[in-house]
């Protein structure tokens, strides 16, 4: 039995943008505007790496979620990256032809920007199989 292979990038791309864009209120960017207003969510470094399997297409997912602020403190960033945690682990993003296995949070880190303001990177895992379509 031959499996067509296909990264899950795109498809996991629009699930994330639109979970994020509905479930927590911070403004998601793949291109932010220049008039953009702060904070707001950006979709950052992607990996992925195929489960080994020869009858399934599963892939292990990494996205980087950055989220900027123009505070010089914390509070805001933590904010936000628990509204975007709790999205995570309470509903499934949805990819077009992909089946999302399992979804969470890996790893949050925060820190100040060089001139002002804070930015914040949340790492989240996903595994995801292939369906077709």
């Amino acid at each position: 039995m031959i499996v067509m292979r296909r990264i899950p990038m795109t498809a996991l791309q629009i699930g994330l943008f639109s979970l994020l864009s509905v479930g927590q209120t911070t403004p998601v960017y793949d291109d932010v505007p220049g008039d953009a207003a702060f904070p707001y969510v950006t979709i950052g470094a992607f990996t992925c790496k195929r489960v080994p399997d020869k009858t399934s297409d599963i892939w292990d997912a990494s996205i980087q979620l950055h989220i900027w602020s123009n505070h010089n403190g914390k509070a805001e960033i933590n904010a936000v990256a628990d509204d975007i945690a709790t999205v995570i682990t309470s509903t499934a993003i949805e990819a077009p032809g992909f089946a999302v296995i399992s979804q969470d949070v890996d790893f949050f880190e925060a820190f100040p920007e060089e001139e002002f303001g804070y930015h914040g990177v949340l790492t989240i895992v996903i595994t995801i199989q292939n369906i077709g379509g």
